[in-house]
C-alpha cells in the first residue's frame, strides 16, 4: 500500500461520467450520514464526483472540505463547482504526501474516503488525521475498489481505523467495491 498508486490526472474522465453515477449513486450511498448544516470531508476529492453532490445535501449552511494530492484534479473540482454553482460551500485544500491537511479540530460530521486510502503512504497516519478532524461519534465511509485492493490489504485498513479510534459499524454493499462504515469513538 504505497503512494505509487495515487489514480493519475489521465484518468480523471473515468471518475465523472454516466455509467459511474449509475453504480455508485452518492445520495444512495451515504446520503443518509449527511445533513443539511453538516461538515464534510470528502478525502481524494479528485474532479468533484462525490463533493458536488455533497454541497448541495449540506446547503448554503454546510461545508465540504474537499482534499486531494494533484493540483489539476483540484482545479477540475473548482471547475465543476461553479458550473453547479456550489462554489461557495466548497473548501478546496491541497493535501500532501505526509498529511491530508483537513483543517479541521474535531468539528467534522463525516467524512468519505472512496477508493483512496489504498494511495496513502501511511494508512495510520491517513486514519489519525480524519479522527482528529471529527467530531466524537461522526462517521467515516470507507469504499476501496476490489480490482486494486486485496481482502488482506483490506482487511488491514480496517484494522488500523480500529488502532486509530475508529469502531466498525456496517459493512454496506457497494458496487465493485469493499466497504466500511466507521465510528469515531470519544
Amino acid at each position: 500500500m504505497k503512494h505509487d498508486r495515487v489514480c493519475p490526472m489521465s484518468e480523471a474522465r473515468h471518475m465523472d461520467n454516466f455509467f459511474r453515477r449509475f453504480i455508485h449513486p452518492p445520495k444512495y450511498i451515504f446520503g443518509r450520514f449527511i445533513h443539511t448544516g453538516d461538515t464534510v470531508i470528502d478525502i481524494g476529492c479528485g474532479p468533484g464526483f462525490f463533493s458536488c453532490p455533497i454541497a448541495r445535501m449540506v446547503g448554503e449552511t454546510g461545508r465540504v472540505i474537499a482534499i486531494d494530492l494533484q493540483d489539476g484534479m483540484l482545479a477540475m473540482l473548482r471547475e465543476k463547482a461553479a458550473k453547479e454553482g456550489v462554489s461557495s460551500v466548497i473548501e478546496v485544500r491541497k493535501a500532501e504526501l505526509s498529511r491530508l491537511n483537513t483543517g479541521c479540530r474535531g468539528d467534522a460530521d463525516f467524512a468519505l474516503a472512496f477508493y483512496v486510502m489504498h494511495e496513502l503512504p501511511d494508512i495510520l497516519q491517513g486514519f489519525r488525521e480524519v479522527a482528529a478532524a471529527l467530531r466524537p461519534g461522526a462517521r467515516m465511509l470507507v469504499a476501496e475498489p476490489f480490482m486494486h485492493v486485496s481482502a488482506g490489504e483490506y482487511d488491514e485498513t480496517c484494522r488500523l481505523a480500529g488502532v486509530a479510534g475508529f469502531a466498525v459499524v456496517e459493512r454496506p454493499r457497494i458496487l465493485f467495491s469493499r466497504a466500511v462504515v466507521l465510528e469515531k469513538m470519544v
